[in-house]
């Protein structure tokens, strides 16, 4: 039986930010990797944070900042804290379950410490569940 572990997005593929960086590190990655969401990690690599497409359209529309403010604010004051996760040993009918319980597109990977591992997508769970 696959396991999230085998079919979620890591390394290079994986979109991530340090809890350092700024709304434009965020768009960058957004835009780079294609999740629909990034993870922010503290420098142990342990996640703290996730933000989402939805996020960033509502931080956008609410902001009073001009662009070059916006984009300079840092992702602690834009990121949901203690997002829900799951485990790389879980089964993936597992993690479709926790995808439709709070209408998600992606859930991020997380090992017994706390290190963010990667980031499962909807659509590739779906295909690997076809198979």
């Amino acid at each position: 039986m696959a396991k999230v572990k085998d079919i979620m997005h890591t390394g290079d593929a994986n979109a991530v930010v340090s809890e350092n960086s700024c709304f434009r590190d965020v768009l960058e990655e957004l835009n780079a990797k294609r999740l629909g969401a990034v993870s922010v990690v503290d420098d142990n690599q342990r996640l703290i944070g996730l933000i989402t497409d939805g996020d960033v359209r509502r931080t956008i529309l609410k902001t009073q900042d001009t662009l070059p403010e916006l984009f300079m604010k840092n992702v602690s004051t834009l990121m949901g804290r203690q997002p829900k996760i799951i485990s790389p040993e879980a089964e993936l009918e597992e993690c479709l379950q926790v995808l439709e319980e709070y209408s998600f597109w992606v859930v991020p990977v997380v090992g017994a410490s706390g290190v963010l591992l990667g980031m499962v997508h909807m659509h590739p769970l779906l295909k690997a569940m076809a198979k």
